[in-house]
């Protein structure tokens, strides 16, 4: 049986007018070829103006609903559309079109149905990333792995791509409005392991280099670190589906 292989890159796009030019630019000269859209999540700057003006496809919130609900929406188009595959992608810069071959060529064949990004294993790297963050995330990626009975060097990676057919298998429901913000990255992680879908994770470069202080993440302190976490624990103690 010939595997069916077709993938959607869903960028997900809020407030970014200052880092989306360049990374557009970058992605259309080393991407050309990928099917892409992008989901702007209520932004009021004019960064969805600028994927207009890049030839972008761009699906439009009116109001800004949250990461999850952008990587919902993306879904949604890839499933209507036919699309056996999501890469997911921001608009920000810090997932570099470079290392998109890595996801294809571990997906292209169906070897693997789930691939996410570390920037922690050989190859790897995050220049530019902050002190605090570059010992948390291991430590929350140990925690996770704890839960997940599988080893994640860095579950906050949301550079990924993974075949959306099994977010149809029961108990899967990415509907559910508590996913709006980060909660959907890890709701959908979690399934992947428990469904278990053939996982890998490449070596990625995620750059903070390009960024203003002020732009490097938009993570907060203990809100941004809860809703990262909580996916697992929820499901794990059965208290979400």
């Amino acid at each position: 049986m010939q595997y069916s292989f077709s993938p959607l890159l869903i960028i997900v796009n809020y407030n970014q007018e200052k880092e989306i030019g360049g990374f557009l630019r970058l992605l259309f000269e080393k991407a050309p070829q990928i099917d892409k859209v992008l989901v702007d999540d209520g932004s009021t700057d004019q960064s969805k103006n600028i994927a207009l003006a890049h030839g972008m496809h761009v699906i439009e919130h009116t109001t800004n609903r949250g990461v999850g609900a952008a990587i919902r929406s993306g879904i949604h188009y890839a499933q209507t559309h036919e699309f056996s595959h999501v890469i997911i992608m921001s608009s920000n810069g810090k997932m570099v079109p470079q290392d998109l071959d890595l996801f294809l060529a571990a997906i292209t064949t169906g070897q693997y149905d789930y691939v996410t990004g570390s920037r922690f294993i050989a190859g790897g790297s995050s220049p530019g990333l902050s002190l605090f963050r570059s010992m948390m995330i291991p430590i929350f990626s140990r925690i996770a792995s704890l839960l997940l009975f599988k080893k994640f060097t860095d579950i906050t990676c949301g550079y990924r791509a993974y075949r959306i057919d099994f977010l149809g298998s029961e108990p899967i429901d990415i509907e559910q409005s508590w996913l709006n913000k980060y909660e959907m990255e890890y709701y959908i992680h979690y399934w992947a392991c428990r469904k278990n879908l053939k996982i890998l994770e490449v070596p990625v470069t995620i750059p903070y280099t390009h960024l203003e202080a002020s732009r490097k993440s938009k993570i907060k302190p203990i809100t941004g670190w809860w809703s990262m976490m909580r996916p697992f624990l929820y499901l794990t103690l059965g208290i979400k589906r």
